[in-house]
């Protein structure tokens, strides 16, 4: 048993082993440095930092739409081209550009591209737009304003050419004619006119304008309705041919009405006339007068040739004799090797023209044109509005007011007039409006 100076020492030995654990510093002379209030709080607020700045990179990085996609946009995806309207915080999947313009106001459309992934989780409507409606649409600029062509193809059928440096923008002076047929019915046809020979009169009409060795050009119906119809090239007749002259006309009074009558020592070319039922003198065109021939003509003799003397007192006739649209003479026949043409240019005058030979029909636009037309009638009134795209497909624009041709881009002055024939030479595509751009897509069921 420990006594009590034993308790004494130990208790002694344990106060100066407190005291030297106190005073001598850590283990092995390493001192303990006594902890710091503000390492907690610096801890917090870097932690704090690097929270709000993964924030901002993962604002940064993830995908998101531009601004105002959702507000009348055509959103377009760099990668694979695919297109959608953007409207009401929604993306409809649209089938063309077309319908894409048509289907958003003018005054709101603008064009935003868009990656793939940003557009992955964007509310998705239904497919809209117009199947078959044009996926380009030409800058007004590039829109054809010069001459459309159409010529007779070796195979029977039209080749119609919109724009581009070989479509011709007026007939030139020399412009030949030619003789075709259509539908059994047979034509003259001269400047931008046909002329229909009645079918009971074609052997002598032919004989009488030299035109009986030319063999017609069959040509198709569409084209003959390019030319503005004339009068008929039919033999001619004046009233009252045979009875004799009024007495106050101041014409022989030998001539009868019906006479032909030839000018000469006037210092000028001579010319014919026939002397018309009042006792006046009618002009007579070298056609006009070979179509007399046919007619009233045949009854009243050789022409009689008077002086400028002897028809110091007769009056001219305010028409001439025979249709006043009537061509003054046969021009020169088409060549050989050439197709018959018909041309518009710029001012809305058709014209024929020969043209070398095409071997198939079909119509070709100038490389990334296109066309704006409006129907006019030979009353001028205004028809439908169609516009042409590079295809050559016509599409019918129903109702096309300011506002429509805005949102494809274009303005009023833009349409240019040719006649309905024109368009009937094209092939047709689907009609472009409004509430068809927005209409849902759908296709049709399978017939069981």
């Amino acid at each position: 048993m420990a006594s009590k100076r034993d308790l004494v020492e130990a208790q002694s030995f344990s106060r100066r082993r407190l005291l030297t654990a106190f005073t001598s510093g850590a283990p092995q002379g390493r001192e303990l440095d006594p902890a710091k209030p503000m390492r907690g709080v610096a801890a917090g607020v870097l932690l704090t930092v690097l929270v709000l700045l993964g924030s901002i990179a993962w604002g940064i990085l993830r995908p998101v739409l531009p601004s105002g996609w959702d507000d009348g946009s055509l959103v377009v995806v760099k990668q694979s081209g695919t297109r959608y309207v953007g409207s009401q915080g929604t993306l409809y999947p649209v089938l063309n550009v077309t319908s894409a313009r048509l289907a958003i106001p003018s005054s709101a459309f603008h064009v935003v591209e868009a990656k793939a992934d940003d557009v992955a989780d964007a509310p998705r409507g239904a497919t809209i737009g117009i199947p078959g409606a044009p996926d380009s649409l030409p800058a007004p600029d590039r829109l054809v304003d010069d001459a459309w062509r159409a010529c007779v193809a070796q195979d029977g059928t039209t080749a119609v050419t919109i724009g581009g440096l070989d479509a011709p923008t007026a007939a030139p002076a020399d412009a030949p004619g030619v003789l075709v047929t259509s539908g059994g019915d047979e034509y003259l046809v001269v400047g931008g006119a046909r002329y229909e020979i009645p079918l009971g009169d074609v052997p002598a009409v032919e004989r009488a304008l030299g035109l009986d060795q030319q063999e017609p050009v069959e040509v198709p119906a569409g084209w003959l309705t390019l030319l503005r119809p004339g009068t008929d090239l039919a033999p001619l007749t004046i009233e009252g041919a045979g009875d004799p002259v009024p007495a106050a006309s101041g014409l022989p009074l030998d001539l009868v009405v019906g006479s032909l009558v030839e000018t000469s020592g006037t210092g000028v070319a001579d010319a014919l006339y026939a002397v018309d039922a009042d006792g006046r003198l009618a002009t007579l065109s070298p056609l006009a007068a070979a179509l007399y021939a046919l007619g009233s003509g045949a009854d009243v003799g050789e022409p009689r040739s008077l002086t400028a003397a002897d028809l110091s007192e007769v009056l001219n006739a305010e028409e001439p004799a025979g249709a006043a649209d009537w061509p003054a003479e046969v021009p020169p026949m088409l060549a050989d090797g050439e197709a018959p043409c018909v041309v518009l240019d710029p001012a809305g005058a058709v014209s024929f023209v020969g043209a070398p030979t095409v071997d198939e029909g079909g119509v070709l636009v100038e490389p990334g044109g296109g066309a704006l037309v409006r129907g006019a009638g030979a009353d001028g009134a205004a028809g439908e509005t169609w516009f042409v795209d590079e295809t050559g497909t016509a599409f019918a624009l129903p109702g096309a007011d300011a506002e429509v041709l805005a949102r494809l881009g274009y303005k009023p002055e833009d349409v240019r007039r040719v006649a309905p024939a024109w368009v009937g030479l094209l092939p047709t595509g689907p009609a472009l409006t409004v509430e068809a751009a927005q209409r849902e897509v759908r296709a049709a069921s399978a017939s069981s």
